[in-house]
C-alpha cells in the first residue's frame, strides 16, 4: 500500500550551502532547552560512560532567565535564523518552559522556524494544548518500537503505548500550523514497516523509516569511500563539515558551542558573559573555520571520526567539499 506523507524529515529547501558562506547569520541555532531524559536508550551516550561528554549527562534544564538572554542575543545578528531548535541532545518536553519559550520567540520576531525533536512520552492533552496555541512550526517525534514491550527492550521504561497513541492521534487532531513528522529507524521496526505505515501515517504529516547509522562516532572515516546518511542516501565521506558553518548551539547553562558533538572541538564562552553574535565572528572561530577548509576535519582529533558531517549532507547542494578555495577567499576578503 502507498503512503503520500512518506518523506525525509528533513526541509526539502535547499541552498547550495558553498555559495551561501561565510554566513553574517547563522542559518541554525540549537537551543538545548533540556539535558534531562525520561528514557534510557541502551544506544544512547547517557548509557555508555565509557564516551567522554564533559557538559552532558548533568539532569540540566535551561533556566527562564538563560533563555530569554539567548533569544535577546539573536536578535543581535543582521539577519534572521531559518531554524530555532529547542532540543539536541535531551528530550526539551522534560522543560515545561517550552510553550513558554516558543511563544516568546514568536513574540520576539523571530521568524526561524520553532522546532524540537522528541520521544514523545510526556505528551499529555494539556501539553499538547499549549504547544499548539504557542504555534510551534514542528515536531519530529523519534519512536523507539511499536509496542510496551519494545519500549522495555530498548528503553528500559514502561510505556502504555495505547495512550501514547492516542496523545499522539490528538496532538494531530488539535494542532493548528504545527508540522508533525513521526519516524522510527529500520533496526525498531523490523519487518513491521508496513504496521508503522499504517498506524501513523494517519496521524502525522510525514512518516518515514531511518536507517541505523553512527551518531557521533563513525568507523575508519577517510577521504575517498562512500557511507550512508540516516536517510538511507550514500555520499563519499565529508572531508570539510558543513554543520559548523551555519550552526551555533547552546547547552542548558549557556555554555556555546560551534557544533553539535557532544565533545566539540572547543568551546567559545558562555552566553552570561560572551555574546553569541561575538562567539560566531570570533577569532577562535574563524580560525578553526579557516583550518577546516585548508586541511579538512581529518587532522583534527576531535572532528576526524565525528559522523555528523555525514548525516548533515542529505543533498548533493549541502556539501561543501568542492567550494574550499571559494569559500576560504571570501573569509579572507572579509577580513
Amino acid at each position: 500500500m502507498g503512503y503520500d506523507n512518506v518523506i525525509k524529515s528533513y526541509s526539502q529547501e535547499r541552498h547550495i550551502l558553498g555559495e551561501e558562506l561565510p554566513m553574517e547569520t547563522p542559518y541554525t541555532i540549537l537551543i538545548d532547552i533540556s539535558d534531562m531524559c525520561n528514557l534510557r536508550c541502551r544506544y544512547c551516550f547517557r548509557c555508555d560512560e565509557g564516551i567522554e561528554a564533559e557538559d552532558y549527562r548533568k539532569n540540566k534544564l535551561m533556566g527562564w532567565d538563560t533563555f530569554v538572554q539567548v533569544v535577546e542575543q539573536i536578535k543581535e545578528f543582521p539577519g534572521q535564523f531559518k531554524r530555532i531548535a529547542l532540543s539536541h541532545n535531551g528530550e526539551p518536553l522534560c522543560n515545561r518552559l517550552l510553550p513558554q519559550m516558543v511563544r516568546y520567540i514568536k513574540a520576539s520576531g523571530l521568524t526561524g522556524k520553532t522546532e524540537i525533536h522528541t520521544n514523545g512520552i510526556l505528551l499529555d492533552e494539556r501539553y499538547i494544548e499549549e504547544l499548539s496555541e504557542a504555534g510551534i512550526d514542528r515536531v519530529v517525534v523519534s519512536l523507539q518500537g511499536l509496542d510496551e514491550a519494545a519500549y522495555l527492550k530498548e528503553c528500559g521504561a514502561q510505556v502504555d503505548f495505547p495512550h501514547f497513541y492516542h496523545m499522539l492521534k490528538l496532538f494531530y487532531k488539535m494542532k493548528k500550523n504545527t508540522q508533525i513528522h513521526i519516524k522510527i529507524v529500520d533496526e525498531a521496526v523490523g519487518d513491521e514497516r508496513e504496521k508503522f505505515y499504517e498506524l501513523f501515517s494517519p496521524i502525522a504529516d510525514r512518516v518515514f523509516v531511518e536507517s541505523v547509522v553512527p551518531l557521533w562516532t563513525g568507523t575508519d572515516m577517510e577521504d575517498d569511500i562512500y557511507e550512508k546518511n540516516k536517510y538511507g542516501d550514500t555520499f563519499k565521506v565529508q572531508r570539510c563539515c558543513p554543520l559548523i558553518f551555519y550552526t551555533i548551539n547552546i547547552l542548558p547553562d549557556g555554555t556555546i558551542y560551534p557544533c553539535s558533538h557532544i565533545r566539540p572541538p572547543f568551546k567559545l564562552g558562555n552566553v552570561h558573559d560572551t555574546t553569541l553574535k561575538e562567539a560566531w565572528n570570533s577569532e577562535k572561530r574563524q580560525e578553526f573555520l579557516g583550518r577546516m577548509l585548508q586541511e579538512g576535519r581529518f587532522q583534527n582529533e576531535a572532528c576526524k571520526g565525528c559522523y555528523i558531517p555525514q548525516n548533515t549532507v542529505v543533498t548533493n547542494k549541502d556539501s561543501i567539499d568542492a567550494y574550499t578555495s571559494e569559500i576560504l577567499k571570501r573569509m579572507q576578503e572579509e577580513e
